[in-house]
C-alpha cells in the first residue's frame, strides 16, 4: 500500500487533468499538389479574447493545438514562404472535443478565386454524449434555471440517472473539479422533485447560478481515460470568464399563483396564494488588462415557497379530517406533544450565489485561471404523497454552505509538449435543525397499514381497519443529529505529447477526501405501529434508536461528529490518440484507480471473538465472506480500467462516419455507506433494534420520550427484554470493491440530403462490480409456505438454536459486492438546421437496466430492508429502479430578426417517457427476518390460492379473533382489483417481480417566448459592424403547456422513495392458517404454514401536483 501511494505521490511531482475542461483544433496542411507540408504554422485566435495559440506542422503536415477554451468564435490562420495565407473564421468548439481542420495551400502565384478553404470543422468524438453551448443554454426554457433543465436533452437521462444507472453513481465536475454529493446523503419522495447528487440538493438549490456557465457536458461512454470515477454519466460543466470587452446583464425570473394553472385532482383550485419562485441576479466580465487579464463575476439570489399537498382529507389524501384529529388529540392529551400541522403545509427554499474568476494570458504558452464559488443555501423539508402522510412535526431546516476554489494551469510549451494543471478545494457545510429547536423534540414514529381516508374516527380504534399507506410523524429521524463537513483537497493534470500521428497523454487525477460524519440516526428513537389500533393502544411492533455510550446530550454529539475519516481516490492513466489515416482515429487507453482509507473503522470485539459464528450461519439460502474473515481492512487495491475508442470517417467527408468502442469504467459510491462502518459498530455508539415485539399492552407505559433519556446507562433496562444488551452493526467485506462496469458504444452518424442529420447508437453495459446489501446476523434456518412457489423464504430459529447468528448484535450488515447486473440502451436521433433561423432535433431511446440493488438509500439497512426481493439477503436480477424503457426528447429552436431592432425566440423541448417502475408488496413483513419492509406480493390464480379471514373485536375484552372470510366478498374486490391491473392479471399463480409494474407514460412539452429589442444606434462602425451596444429581453416560459392547453394533458406520475418506489397490493398478513381452514397467529412449519390475509383497498401511484400543473415564468433581462 505505501508503494502504491509513493508510485502516486511521485507521479504528482511532475504531472497531474481528470476531468476536461478544454477543447482542441487538430488536423493537417498540404500544398495543392498533395505535398503533406512541414513547418507550417497554424496560429488559432480567440476572438472575444484576444488569445493566440499557435504551433508547427509535423512531417506529415499535421498539427494539434491543445488547452483551447471552449466557444469561441476563433479564427485560424496558416502562413508558409511561398504560399498563400489562409484564414477561417467562425470556428466554434465544443468542450471536450477536438476539431478537425484541414487546409489546402496554394502557391503564391496563384490567384486567391482559385484557392478552396473548407476549413473542415468535424469533431471527432468516439464515445455516446451530449453538449449543450451557451446559445442553447441562453435560449431553450428553463424553469428551474438548473444543470439539470439541458441534461434531459441527453435521450439516455431520466431525473438524473443516465444509462439505466443510479443517479448516485454519476461523476459531476465543475471547471474539471468535482461537483458532486459525496456523502451521498441525498432524500427524495420522487417525482420531479428528485435529488440531483449534486451539493446542496438536500436544501432543493443549484451549486452554481446558470449565468455562469458556459457550456454543459454529459457523457454516457466517454472511451477518454482522463474521465473516471462513474458508472452512470459523467456531466462536467465549465464556467464563463471575462473577454476584451465588457459586456454584463442584470436580470429576474419570477413565477407565483397568477401564472400557474389549477389542481389536476379533479377539484379544480388555484395555488395558495403564498406560492412564488424568484430569482434575480447579475453577471459581469470585461479585462483587466486587454489581451492580458480579464475578470468575470456573477451573483444571484433564489426565493423559493411552495405548497405540499395532500393534506388530511384532500382529494387522494391518505389520511382523513377524523383520523388526524384523532392522533394529534392522541398525542396532547398523552404527551403533551403538539404533532403540528396536517392541513395544507407550506415550505420554503432560499439561496446566495456568489462567483468569481479570473483569467490571465501570463504569455502565449501559458494561461492561468482562478474561481471560487460560494453558495449559501437552506430549505425546509416535509414531503407527501398518494401514499405516505407526514405531520408538520416531521418538517426540519436543511441548511448547506458550499465554497469551493479552483485553480487552472494551462501551458502549451512547443508544438510536442502540452500541460494541464487543476488544483482545488472545496468545503462542504450540511446540517439541520429542527423546527421549535430541541425543545420539540419527540421520537420518529411510523404508523403502517393505514386504512383510506373514508369513515369515521371510530373506526381507526378497530384492527381490522387496515390498508396499504403510511404516516410519520414526531421528529424526523435524520434531522435530531445531523451536522456534516466535507472537505476535500483535488490534484490533477495531463501531460501531452504530440509525435507525428500520435498523441500521448500522461496523467493523475486525485482527491483526498476529510468528512466530519456528524450524523447519528434514530437519536431521538425510533418507533413503528403495525396498524392505528396499535399505535392509539401503546402497543409498537418495532424500536429503533442509536446513542453515544459516554455521552449522548445534543450538544455533545451535535458538535462531536459520529465518525471522523479519510477517502483518498487516486488515480493514473496513459493514452494515445492515433490518427490511424486521415479518416480513423483509435484511442486506446489505460487507467489505474485505488481508494485508500488511512484509517479503518474500529472493530467490534464481539466479531472476532465468537468462533461459533460460522458455525450458526448455515448457508441455505445465503453465502457471504466468514465472519472470522471480517477486519475491517478494507478498499486499498488497484482497479484496472483498459479502454480503446474508434471514430472512423467513411468516405472522407465527414457524410458517414463510424464511432464507440469499449472498456472498463470505475466508480465511486456515496460515503455515507462507509461513514456507517465507522460510527455504527457498536465500539462507541450502540445501535437498538427490538422488533417482531407482540403487541401487548403496556409496551410503552411510559410513553415514547422515554428514548429520549440522556443517560446512556439507563437507555438499556427501559426497553423491551429482546434489545438489551444488543446493538446493530455495520461491516465491508475486506474484499470489497467500488462498482466496476463493462461499457461498450456503437454508433453511426449520418449527414443526409437536404441538411438533414442523423444518428443511430447502441450502447451496453455489463456489470462487473456492484453493491451488494445483506444481514448475515440472520440464522438461515428457513421453511417455505404452502402457498405459491417455493421462492421466499421464512426465517425461524434452528432447534435449540437462536434466530440470530450472534446475539450480541440485533443486526449485521455487511456491504459487499455482486457481478450481476446489465443495461443496454439503443437511440436514433434526426435534426436539421433551416439556414440560420430554425433547428429541429429529436430522438428516441430503448433502454433496459437489471440490478439486484439499486442502492438509492442513504444507510446500509435501509438499502437492505427496502429492497424488495423474494430472498433480500440473495436477491435475483431484476428490473432496476431507473429502467428506463422509453424516452423521447424533441427541440426546436426558431429565431428571427424583425423591423432591425427585435428579434423574437420561440424555442421548446418536449419530453415523453415511459413510466417510473415500482413493485407491488404486502402491507407488512411476516418473513421472521423482522426488519424487510417491503415483501413481494404472491398473486393468487383463485379464491383457493389464498387465505383470507375476517377479524372479529370483543367489545368487551378487545380480544381480537380471525375467522375465514365465508362471504367471498374479500377474494371478489382483491380479484377486481387484480383484473384492473394490467401487470398483475399476468401474474396470476406468481410472485409479483420487482420494479415490473409501471405507472402511466409521463409527457411533458415546455416553451419559451422571448424577444430581444436593442437599444441605442444601429449605425456601423468603421469594419462595417453593427455594435453589440445594450438590449433588453423579456421572456415567458411555460413549463408542462400541455396542461395549459388541455387540463387532462401533463401529468406527471411517480411512486415515493420513501418505500423504494413499491406500493402495497391491501394485503395485510394477521394470522397463519392450517389445510383445513383452521386459524393461528402463531405460524408452524408442519400445519400453520398458509399466511392468512385482511383485504383492504390497495395503494396507488402519486401524482405530482405541482409539475401536473402549467407554469409559467416572466423573465426580464437588460444586457450591456
Amino acid at each position: 500500500m505505501r508503494l502504491v501511494a509513493l508510485f502516486f505521490l511521485l507521479l504528482l511531482t511532475h504531472v497531474a487533468l481528470a476531468q476536461v475542461t478544454t477543447s482542441s483544433i487538430s488536423g493537417k496542411v498540404i500544398s495543392d499538389k498533395n505535398e503533406e507540408l512541414i513547418g507550417v504554422t497554424v496560429v488559432a485566435t480567440n476572438v472575444p479574447t484576444g488569445t493566440k495559440r499557435g504551433t508547427g506542422t509535423e512531417a506529415d503536415g499535421r498539427f494539434s493545438i491543445p488547452n483551447l477554451a471552449p466557444g469561441g468564435p476563433y479564427t485560424v490562420t496558416v502562413t508558409y514562404v511561398g504560399f498563400k495565407e489562409q484564414t477561417v473564421s467562425g470556428v466554434y468548439l465544443t468542450l471536450g472535443n477536438t476539431t478537425r481542420l484541414n487546409f489546402t495551400l496554394a502557391a503564391e502565384a496563384q490567384a486567391l478565386n482559385e484557392v478552396v478553404i473548407t476549413g473542415n470543422t468535424q469533431a471527432t468524438k468516439t464515445g455516446a454524449g451530449t453538449n449543450v453551448g451557451k446559445e442553447a443554454i441562453q435560449q431553450l426554457p428553463t424553469i428551474s434555471r438548473s444543470i439539470q433543465d439541458f441534461t434531459r436533452l441527453d435521450p439516455r437521462n431520466s431525473n438524473g440517472s443516465f444509462a439505466g444507472s443510479s443517479f448516485r453513481y454519476n461523476n459531476i465536475t465543475l471547471d474539471g473539479a468535482v461537483n458532486n454529493d459525496a456523502i451521498g446523503f441525498s432524500p427524495s419522495l420522487g417525482g420531479q422533485g428528485g435529488t440531483s447528487g449534486l451539493p446542496g440538493s438536500s436544501a432543493r438549490a443549484n451549486p452554481i447560478s446558470l449565468d455562469a456557465i458556459q457550456e454543459i457536458q454529459a457523457s454516457v461512454a466517454p472511451f477518454d481515460v482522463k474521465l473516471g470515477n462513474f458508472t452512470g454519466g459523467s456531466i462536467n460543466a465549465v464556467t464563463r470568464s471575462g473577454t476584451n470587452d465588457f459586456h454584463g446583464s442584470v436580470y429576474g425570473y419570477g413565477r407565483n399563483q397568477g401564472i400557474t394553472g389549477k389542481s389536476v385532482d379533479g377539484e379544480g383550485n388555484k395555488i395558495g396564494s403564498s406560492y412564488h419562485d424568484y430569482q434575480t441576479g447579475f453577471r459581469l466580465g470585461g479585462p483587466i488588462v486587454k489581451n492580458k487579464l480579464f475578470f468575470f463575476v456573477n451573483g444571484e439570489i433564489a426565493r423559493r415557497q411552495e405548497p405540499q399537498f395532500y393534506g388530511a382529507g384532500a382529494p387522494g389524501s391518505p389520511v382523513s379530517q377524523d383520523l388526524a384529529q384523532l392522533i394529534t388529540q392522541k398525542l396532547q392529551t398523552t404527551y403533551g406533544y403538539n404533532v403540528g400541522d396536517y392541513n395544507d403545509y407550506n415550505i420554503h427554499a432560499n439561496s446566495d450565489k456568489i462567483f468569481g474568476r479570473i483569467d490571465f494570458n501570463l504569455d502565449d504558452k501559458t494561461s492561468i485561471a482562478l474561481r471560487h464559488n460560494y453558495v449559501k443555501s437552506d430549505a425546509t423539508n416535509l414531503e407527501r404523497s398518494g401514499s405516505l402522510f407526514k405531520f408538520g412535526s416531521q418538517d426540519f431546516n436543511q441548511n448547506n454552505l458550499q465554497n469551493s476554489t479552483v485553480l487552472e494551469v494551462k501551458s502549451n510549451f512547443n508544438s510536442h509538449i502540452a500541460n494541464n494543471l487543476i488544483l482545488g478545494y472545496t468545503n462542504i457545510h450540511d446540517y439541520r435543525s429542527l423546527l421549535g429547536g430541541q425543545s420539540n423534540l419527540f421520537p420518529a414514529v411510523q404508523i403502517n397499514n393505514v386504512g383510506p381516508s373514508v369513515g369515521d374516527g371510530a373506526l381507526y380504534s378497530n384492527t381490522y381497519y387496515r390498508g396499504s399507506n403510511q404516516i410519520l410523524l414526531g421528529s424526523d429521524r435524520e434531522a435530531s443529529i445531523f451536522n456534516t463537513r466535507t472537505k476535500t483537497f483535488e490534484i490533477t493534470d495531463n501531460v501531452t505529447y504530440f509525435a507525428g500521428n500520435h498523441t500521448l497523454t500522461l496523467g493523475t487525477h486525485n482527491e483526498l477526501y476529510k468528512i466530519d460524519y456528524g450524523f447519528i440516526n434514530s437519536w431521538n428513537g425510533r418507533i413503528e405501529y403495525n396498524s392505528v389500533s396499535q399505535f392509539l393502544n401503546d402497543q409498537p411492533t418495532r424500536i429503533r434508536g442509536t446513542y453515544n455510550k459516554t455521552d449522548n446530550s445534543y450538544d455533545y454529539n451535535y458538535n462531536n461528529p459520529s465518525a471522523s475519516f479519510n477517502v483518498n481516490l487516486y488515480s493514473a492513466y496513459l493514452q494515445d490518440e492515433w490518427n490511424v489515416t486521415d479518416r480513423l482515429k483509435i484511442t486506446p487507453g489505460i487507467r489505474f484507480d485505488l481508494t485508500s482509507l488511512p484509517t479503518p473503522p474500529a472493530l467490534n470485539s464481539a466479531l472476532v471473538n465468537n468462533p461459533q459464528n460460522d458455525v450458526r450461519t448455515l448457508n441455505q439460502t445465503y453465502q457471504h465472506k466468514n465472519w472470522t474473515d471480517l477486519n475491517n481492512n478494507i478498499l486499498g487495491r488497484v482497479q484496472v480500467s483498459p479502454r480503446l475508442g474508434f471514430n472512423y470517417d467513411v468516405k472522407g467527408d465527414g457524410s458517414v462516419v463510424v464511432r464507440g468502442g469499449t472498456g472498463l469504467f470505475t466508480g465511486r459510491i456515496p460515503f455515507a455507506w462507509l461513514g456507517y462502518a465507522y460510527y455504527n459498530n457498536g465500539v462507541n455508539y450502540n445501535s437498538v433494534d427490538a422488533n417482531n415485539l407482540q403487541p401487548t399492552s403496556g409496551n410503552l407505559a411510559a410513553g415514547p420520550k422515554y428514548l429520549l433519556n440522556q443517560n446512556p446507562s439507563q437507555i438499556y433496562s427501559q426497553l423491551p427484554a429482546s434489545a438489551q444488551n444488543t446493538t446493530e452493526v455495520n461491516l465491508i467485506d475486506p474484499d470489497f470493491k467500488m462498482p466496476q462496469i463493462w461499457r461498450s458504444s456503437l454508433a453511426f452518424d449520418f449527414k443526409l440530403p437536404m441538411g438533414f442529420r442523423a444518428s443511430v447508437e447502441g450502447l451496453y453495459t455489463e456489470v462487473l462490480q456492484d453493491v451488494k446489501f445483506e444481514n448475515i446476523n440472520l440464522t438461515d434456518n428457513v421453511t417455505y409456505f404452502a402457498q405459491g412457489p417455493t421462492q421466499s423464504p421464512r426465517y425461524a430459529a434452528p432447534a435449540g438454536g437462536n434466530a440470530k447468528v450472534n446475539t450480541a448484535f440485533s443486526n449485521a450488515f455487511l456491504l459487499t459486492n455482486t457481478n450481476q447486473g446489465r443495461r443496454y440502451q439503443l437511440t436514433g436521433s434526426v435534426g436539421k438546421s433551416f439556414a440560420s433561423f430554425l433547428d429541429l432535433s429529436a430522438a428516441y431511446t430503448y433502454g433496459v437496466s437489471k440490478d439486484i440493488s439499486n442502492g438509492i438509500r442513504n444507510s446500509p439497512q435501509s438499502n437492505w430492508e427496502l429492497n424488495p426481493a423474494l430472498n433480500v439477503n440473495d436477491p435475483a436480477l431484476a428490473y432496476s429502479n431507473f429502467d428506463l424503457r422509453h424516452r423521447v426528447v424533441g427541440s426546436i429552436n426558431f429565431h428571427k430578426s424583425f423591423a432591425q431592432r427585435f428579434t423574437g425566440y420561440f424555442t421548446s423541448v418536449l419530453t415523453y417517457a415511459s413510466g417510473s417502475p415500482y413493485s407491488w408488496v404486502y402491507n407488512n413483513n411476516f418473513l421472521g427476518n423482522g426488519q424487510q419492509n417491503v415483501q413481494l406480493a404472491y398473486v393468487p390464480g383463485s379464491a383457493t390460492d389464498i387465505t383470507l379471514v375476517n377479524a372479529v373485536r370483543n367489545p368487551a375484552t378487545g380480544a381480537t379473533t380471525y375467522a375465514i372470510d365465508a362471504s367471498g366478498a374479500q377474494y371478489a374486490a382483491l380479484s377486481s382489483f387484480i383484473d384492473g391491473d394490467s401487470y398483475l392479471k399476468t401474474r396470476r399463480g406468481q410472485y409479483a417481480e420487482r420494479n415490473a409494474a409501471r405507472t402511466p407514460w409521463n409527457n411533458q412539452a415546455d416553451v419559451r417566448f422571448m424577444v430581444e429589442a436593442k437599444l441605442g444606434k444601429m449605425e456601423p462602425n468603421e469594419a462595417g459592424v453593427v455594435p453589440a451596444g445594450h438590449s433588453i429581453q423579456i421572456s415567458f416560459d411555460i413549463q408542462n403547456v400541455g396542461n395549459f392547453i388541455n387540463k387532462s394533458w401533463g401529468r406527471q406520475y411517480f411512486v415515493p422513495n420513501t418505500f423504494n418506489s413499491t406500493l402495497g397490493t391491501g394485503l395485510s398478513q394477521v394470522a397463519f392458517a392450517d389445510a383445513a381452514g383452521n386459524i393461528s397467529t402463531t405460524y408452524s412449519a408442519g400445519t400453520f404454514n398458509r399466511p392468512a390475509f385482511t383485504y383492504s383497498s390497495p395503494a396507488t401511484y402519486s401524482i405530482d401536483q405541482l409539475a401536473s400543473r402549467w407554469q409559467g415564468q416572466l423573465g426580464v433581462r437588460y444586457l450591456f
